[in-house]
């Protein structure tokens, strides 16, 4: 353990399952993220595959098909692989899909698809489910937690599907493991909601014309994910709206500026800002998804709300909406989700005692003869 401390930056080791250990590059970005030395720490040879992993103009060898054995977990997901597009439609969803197979066939890579069982994925599931705290280039993390195991084992499902395909085994396994539950004792609403006296305590700390303000305000208005918020500027907008292709689905939105976030915006001093981006760095330069993640971060904190998130306040867009009685359509042509099921996620913290209220009302006014039923539906 003590070894660690002294690995060059962008390099982790791990005990592989024969008890040999593998150091590994790890760095967001880089071609060569994810790549194994083939040379041992300390040595010449590991010197100068590090210096070229770190060289950004170098370009890695083409994979070759015989890095691992054919049958292996390894060679299954260089195959898998091959094809980006089998990852997810963009770029971010690719990088995100890849991570989470990588962790999981890191160690495991020699060994043979077809031995793998559905309790050894049952196995490794649960394991994935216990929260820990990870050092990475950017900081330690926490890892893990019920919708990281909830991802592991869907993208389980489709990399041995694909095996399945390659005619590797004739049963998918991962199909066969238990549905990830959340433990009653521990329920979990997933990202807290925020409510309208968070909200305002937000506000109340961070005042108009700081960065804080206005990245609270675009998240709110735009219910975007920090991804497409650091992309907003004033040169992107037409006719009073701001126009978003959605990096990770692709989705492509017209948002009207609330006059609360043209506000925002107006009050914004001009180093903070640029016609390109609404938010700049102390540096002057955009916000990068992950540097906006911990800038907004320390603004919660700063105002007190450490369990409230930027996605958090997504559903909180999602949330007003749902009690100011908006119909799903409505509410999808805002946040650009697709599927119900999804919206229904976001929208569940909608304050029920009102919208029974609402309902109740309506029925008794039917009942009453005071509107028809077209009337009620159309509502």
């Amino acid at each position: 353990m003590a070894r660690k401390r002294f690995l060059p930056k962008y390099v982790s080791a791990f005990t592989d399952r024969h008890g040999k250990t593998r150091h590994r590059f790890r760095k967001t970005g880089s071609p060569f993220n994810g790549e194994y030395f083939q040379s041992g720490l300390g040595t010449d040879e590991f010197r100068a595959e590090y210096k070229r992993f770190l060289d950004p103009n170098a370009k890695p060898a083409p994979a070759s098909k015989t890095r691992w054995k054919p049958g292996t977990i390894g060679y299954l997901r260089d195959q898998y692989f091959a094809v980006p597009t089998r990852l997810g439609p963009t770029t971010i969803t690719q990088q995100k899909v890849s991570a989470v197979i990588d962790d999981f066939c890191e160690g495991r890579e020699d060994r043979r698809v077809d031995q793998v069982r559905f309790h050894h994925l049952d196995a490794i599931i649960a394991k994935k489910m216990i929260k820990t705290v990870k050092d990475t280039s950017f900081g330690q993390r926490k890892v893990g937690g019920i919708h990281a195991a909830r991802k592991l084992r869907k993208e389980l499902i489709r990399l041995f599907a694909f095996a399945k395909k390659l005619r590797m085994i004739k049963d998918n396994p991962a199909e066969e493991t238990e549905q990830v539950k959340q433990p009653r004792k521990n329920s979990s609403k997933g990202f807290h909601s925020w409510t309208e006296a968070e909200i305002t305590q937000f506000r109340g700390t961070h005042a108009l014309g700081t960065r804080e303000r206005l990245a609270m305000e675009l998240i709110l208005w735009t219910d975007q994910r920090r991804s497409d918020v650091v992309t907003m500027g004033m040169a992107q907008t037409r006719d009073g709206c701001i126009p978003v292709v959605q990096e990770k689905t692709g989705a492509k939105l017209w948002l009207p500026m609330a006059p609360q976030l043209v506000e925002a915006i107006v009050a914004m001093p001009s180093k903070y800002s640029s016609p390109f981006c609404f938010l700049v760095t102390n540096r002057g330069k955009p916000f990068t998804p992950a540097s906006f993640g911990n800038f907004f971060r320390s603004a919660c904190d700063e105002a007190g709300l450490k369990h409230c998130s930027a996605h958090g306040l997504r559903k909180a867009t999602l949330r007003r909406m749902a009690e100011l009685e908006m119909p799903n359509k409505t509410m999808k042509s805002v946040s650009g989700q697709e599927r119900d099921e999804t919206l229904a996620e976001y929208i569940r913290d909608a304050n029920q005692k009102k919208l029974a209220a609402s309902a109740i009302e309506r029925l008794s006014a039917w009942e009453r003869g005071e509107v028809d039923a077209k009337a009620v539906n159309d509502e």
